[in-house]
């Protein structure tokens, strides 16, 4: 979707970190912007930043965990906008810890969140989206996490895995429309997803173990959250499926597609 001006970007998880971020990337490209988050005092912050971008702008309390919230707050985009071109299903959460000593909750939790979340937006959102009769394009927001695994992350990352499988398959099945699918796969990143974490580690714990070759993290710097949200417009507008703004980060994807290589040498 190369033209953006004028057309409508939904953001969820916009209050903070790489949503909002997204959300004045977009507002500089003209979209009117939709910022969904649970606490709407940071989607109404955002919003009253993007004033100064005279673009329209909507602010919305909502948990994507919950069908009934999201289908209310669709109902709200398109009372407002009458169509969502941008769909940037960013909202998530993680938990730290082994995954043998994740408790059920921690589990239900982040699922709830981090795949459901994804799941109601794209099952509420798709149908209106071929009906709107204008170009549309989802960007899932998966992780690095989603690509390889990492020790003391598992539930985090089984939860990315399945963000990033949905957004293969879905950009599949909507290759006949006109909606694109993207999956974003940032690294580390400053944002506020550490406030509502939850951990099975011992306070002073090392989480991970960076000398670890097959989960080697001692390469991959931060980036600022702008500089995410740059990544995914640009992604959005040459219509990438895997949008990636941790270079390094391809270290260890290598290494984890020569292992699988490897190990179909030896199938029947």
């Amino acid at each position: 979707m190369q033209d953006l001006h004028g057309k409508t970007a939904v953001i969820t998880g916009g209050g903070a970190g790489i949503g909002r971020a997204m959300c004045t990337t977009f507002a500089d490209e003209g979209m009117n912007v939709v910022i969904v988050d649970r606490e709407e005092d940071r989607a109404k912050e955002v919003a009253e930043e993007l004033k100064t971008k005279n673009v329209g702008t909507l602010a919305l309390s909502c948990d994507v965990s919950d069908a009934k919230a999201v289908e209310a707050m669709a109902d709200a985009v398109y009372r407002q906008f009458g169509a969502c071109n941008l769909l940037c299903n960013n909202a998530g959460v993680v938990q730290f810890g082994a995954v043998a000593e994740a408790p059920q909750e921690h589990w239900d939790w982040l699922f709830k969140v981090n795949l459901w979340g994804v799941v109601n937006c794209i099952r509420t959102f798709v149908p209106r989206m071929k009906a709107q009769g204008s170009p549309g394009h989802i960007v899932n927001t998966s992780s690095l996490s989603g690509t390889f695994a990492v020790p003391g992350l598992g539930v985090y990352t089984a939860s990315k895995y399945a963000v990033m499988g949905i957004s293969e398959t879905l950009r599949m099945e909507l290759k006949d429309t006109d909606i694109g699918v993207s999956v974003l796969c940032p690294g580390p990143t400053p944002s506020r997803i550490g406030e509502t974490a939850k951990s099975t580690f011992t306070p002073g714990e090392p989480m991970f173990d960076v000398s670890d070759e097959d989960a080697d993290l001692r390469y991959l710097g931060s980036r600022e959250a702008s500089v995410v949200a740059g990544c995914v417009r640009d992604g959005v507008k040459a219509n990438r499926l895997y949008i990636f703004s941790h270079n390094p980060g391809q270290i260890a994807v290598k290494k984890r597609f020569e292992q699988m290589l490897e190990d179909f040498k030896v199938a029947p």
